[in-house]
């Protein structure tokens, strides 16, 4: 039976606004609240705290981003009959695990070049440049995007859920693990284990450390679920393999140990990354009236 779109915009507004709150506020209250969590103080990515500032921003922006995805899907999906999955049983977990797969490989190609895009000189200021404004972003900073750069971030969906005969249920649980692993990617703790940064699969799964990096170092590190692009097209940051305690093997920079160090003398913050573009630009300038 067909869904209202107002009776839909509820239903994925609650669900949006309530996968953040659940999974951003858990994460913030486990690793940050939780003063005398073994973890934070161990593995924690940077040592400078969250500024009330930051998590104001971080949570509105996350909020009106929550109600936008909602809203959009409901608008652009409404009165239409939830489409099931074609088998049942093994054959049914089979074909649910590769449509499920399939949407986080698309969604992680367009995320890394939309987000590339968005970095360049010519837009990331009128955009991008709000998500940036957390340094050291929280759990909250998951969703902190201005709205012209939420609605890049679901537009991907349309032209997918319109061309593939994708189950509602695949939607259902993209939503979570997307979620999921966008505020792993932004907690600020590194939970993966060090052998993972060598392991030949789980290697090319991105990190809290590879994300916190992106950070502080603009111009790399720009998959959202996995390396694959980045690795491919030369943006990887080495000093992001996956470092614990102890970390010092080959490619892999003791991020943990002097996490201070890391933000003071990281060059590319937000102003000099203008302002860089901004001096490329007109020495290409200079150097095509010369010719």
């Amino acid at each position: 039976m067909p869904i209202s779109v107002f009776t839909l915009a509820a239903l994925l507004i609650a669900l949006h606004v309530g996968r953040y709150v659940v999974m951003a506020g858990g994460a913030y209250l486990v690793f940050w609240k939780w003063k005398s969590n073994p973890v934070t103080k161990t593995r924690r990515l940077q040592h400078a705290a969250f500024t009330s500032e930051d998590l104001r921003r971080e949570v509105l922006l996350s909020l009106l981003t929550a109600v936008l995805f909602g809203s959009f899907f409901a608008v652009v999906y409404g009165g239409q009959t939830p489409r099931p999955l074609v088998y049942s049983g093994l054959w049914g977990a089979l074909e649910f695990c590769a449509w499920l797969l399939l949407v986080l490989v698309v969604h992680d190609t367009f995320f890394y070049w939309s987000h590339r895009l968005s970095h360049h000189r010519a837009l990331f200021r009128h955009a991008h440049r709000v998500h940036h404004l957390s340094r050291n972003p929280s759990p909250f900073a998951a969703l902190a995007f201005h709205p012209l750069d939420a609605f890049v971030q679901i537009i991907w969906a349309v032209p997918l859920g319109m061309l593939l005969p994708i189950p509602s249920s695949v939607w259902l649980a993209f939503a979570f693990v997307a979620m999921f692993i966008n505020v792993l990617g932004h907690c600020g703790v590194e939970l993966y284990p060090r052998s993972w940064a060598t392991h030949p699969v789980l290697g090319w799964l991105n990190s809290a450390s590879a994300h916190d990096q992106h950070h502080l170092k603009l111009e790399r590190n720009f998959g959202l679920y996995f390396t694959f692009w980045d690795r491919v097209c030369g943006t990887a940051e080495r000093v992001a393999s996956v470092a614990l305690e102890g970390a010092t093997a080959s490619g892999v920079v003791e991020l943990l140990h002097r996490p201070e160090e890391r933000a003071e003398n990281a060059a590319d913050d937000l102003d000099q990354h203008q302002r860089r573009d901004d001096h490329r630009h007109r020495d290409g300038e200079e150097a095509h009236r010369a010719q």
